[in-house]
């Protein structure tokens, strides 16, 4: 996976950073960050298994946004789609899903999962249909692992 998000020349690069970390933790020694310079600053994560994802998954569920989340991360032809979050609310700590740019006035933070196996095992995993509010047919991590659903 990829995490993204620009910092313009206002934002304070350590709030960007620790937005990013809202939705899904890493460690700016151990894992891979790179931030291009420029006048609009990018800062890129990139992360590889299925533990990096674990947050995003509960705050998924605990914030109820499993169908919104999963209408955004499947295409049509049911691919793998990035997903965008709302930068400052993820300054504050909370995780919001945005479909369009024009919604977040200070960018948005991109997340780009890749994943080998069938799109539809990881988004029966992460984000799950839903009946009455409550998952219907997830995926299991022993499903996402080996590509069956």
């Amino acid at each position: 996976m990829i995490l993204e998000a620009e910092v313009y020349p206002t934002e304070d690069e350590k709030r960007v950073i620790q937005a990013m970390k809202a939705i899904v933790p890493f460690s700016e020694e151990l894992d891979d960050v790179e931030i291009q310079e420029g006048e609009i600053k990018v800062i890129r994560v990139t992360k590889e298994g299925y533990e990096s994802l674990s947050k995003l998954r509960n705050s998924f569920r605990s914030n109820r946004i499993l169908d919104t989340a999963r209408s955004l991360l499947i295409s049509k032809k049911g691919d793998i789609r990035p997903l965008r979050f709302h930068k400052q609310a993820a300054i504050v700590g909370r995780v919001s899903l945005v479909d369009n740019e024009e919604f977040s006035p200070l960018g948005v933070i991109v997340l780009r999962i890749y994943y080998d196996g069938d799109p539809m095992i990881l988004a029966d995993w992460l984000a799950p249909r839903t009946e009455r509010g409550k998952p219907v047919n997830e995926a299991t991590l022993q499903d996402l692992l080996y590509g069956r659903s």
